[in-house]
């Protein structure tokens, strides 16, 4: 086994269609996905390797053999990027983060636009579960830390932004909308026999576009490519990286290959720091066998009881003080070796922000929270599940070891 580290670029657009069926009340339309799952790349990557093999060896794979010779190809990190275009290289200021759960963007009284935090405190309404589940009902509740009208978020941050946040950074003017950008491509059924355009078989597909224009300056446009940075496991079977165009998506749309240093997945400088409190912000998304639950927390009767568990790379038990969690994401998809669908997973999604506290009371060291930063956390890691972005928390001061 070999590690590489490349980035996938799109070169005309990515469709990753959403779980909709083209037979909904609107006919003849797919849907894309934001922004592509990791299973996706991980099974772009097997296809890959299965076609780089079998042009090295001259051999022919089954499916079968496919599957079960592939499912060594690990996809260990995925992370978004973004740079101006015709620059060298990508570098970690190029890496983009899912917008956090706690950050809000709001409207205030003077008509500007700003992040605010949603600080956990103890104590809230109870809520509406599917159980009576008293340590569920005693975990915190966030409340913002300033007014103001919410507004929609984008889907990512600059790496800028996201370290000021992660450190603790006060409220801040919000930072521009970082999404790339959808288009609708209007496609046509033909007619197998006449090899011509089928009358009323028109269906349109959403594609979202890697290329954008960045700013327009005295006539002059500025363009910005984003692109996918994926470190892998590859088998030592096939030689080398991909070579040559990787098909990605929805009709395995082409992406360009360019090779990226190791250096761009570790933590960036400056950012960890021993804190009280523990704030884990979800990269990608995660895969608990409890839905929101974390894997290996358990209630522990108490006035009130808690959730305590263990956290990956840190040795001392915690208490999960609060979770901020979206709503999941219901992932299936196509057995392309036993023609049928996959069963559906059920993933807690990227940008969900949880609070710990460790249950002694001590402080989260410089060196836990570096070993933290872009861990699995949860199932899947073969496929880059549950890859976690560390940052300080500071409780009230009364709830430390409570």
């Amino acid at each position: 086994m070999s590690d590489a580290c490349f980035a996938l670029l799109p070169r005309d657009g990515l469709s990753a269609k959403d779980g909709r069926g083209w037979y909904t009340s609107e006919v003849g339309r797919g849907y894309s996905l934001p922004w592509p799952l990791p299973t996706t790349v991980r099974g772009a990557l097997r296809a890959a390797w299965g076609h780089e093999l079998m042009a090295d060896q001259g051999i022919t794979l089954s499916p079968e053999t496919w599957e079960h010779d592939s499912a060594r190809v690990e996809l260990r990190r995925f992370i978004a990027l973004r740079r101006a275009l015709g620059e060298p290289a990508f570098t970690r200021a190029h890496r983009m983060w899912p917008v956090p759960a706690d950050a809000v963007r709001v409207l205030d009284e003077a008509g500007t636009e700003r992040l605010v935090r949603l600080e956990p405190h103890p104590g809230g309404a109870a809520t509406l579960g599917p159980d009576e589940d008293d340590a569920r009902e005693a975990l915190w509740h966030p409340r913002r830390s300033a007014r103001g009208k919410p507004l929609a978020q984008p889907l990512f941050w600059p790496e800028a932004t996201m370290v000021a946040w992660l450190s603790g950074a006060p409220d801040s003017l919000v930072p521009e909308r970082e999404t790339p950008p959808p288009r609708t491509d209007i496609h046509l059924a033909i007619d197998v026999e006449t090899q011509a355009s089928q009358d009323s078989m028109l269906h349109s597909r959403e594609v979202v576009e890697w290329l954008r224009v960045q700013s327009r300056d005295a006539g002059r446009l500025t363009l910005e490519e984003w692109a996918l940075g994926v470190s892998c496991a590859w088998p030592d079977s096939a030689k080398g990286l991909p070579h040559g165009p990787l098909g990605l998506g929805g009709r395995r749309r082409l992406s360009d290959v360019e090779r990226l240093d190791s250096n761009l997945f570790v933590a960036p400088d400056g950012l960890t720091r021993a804190t009280r409190g523990l704030r884990l912000v979800l990269a990608t998304p995660a895969e608990f066998q409890r839905g929101w639950l974390p894997d290996d927390f358990e209630r522990v009767a108490g006035a009130p009881p808690r959730y305590v568990g263990r956290l990956p790379c840190i040795d001392a038990p915690v208490v999960l003080r609060a979770a901020l969690v979206p709503r999941p994401l219901e992932v299936s998809g196509w057995d392309m070796v036993r023609r049928q669908p996959r069963a559906t997973r059920r993933w807690v999604p990227a940008g969900a922000v949880y609070f710990f506290e460790k249950l002694g009371g001590e402080d989260f060291t410089a060196d836990e929270l570096c070993e933290l930063w872009l861990a699995s956390w949860g199932g899947g890691h073969a496929e880059a599940l549950g890859q976690v972005l560390p940052g300080v928390w500071q409780p009230p001061r009364h709830g430390q070891g409570a």
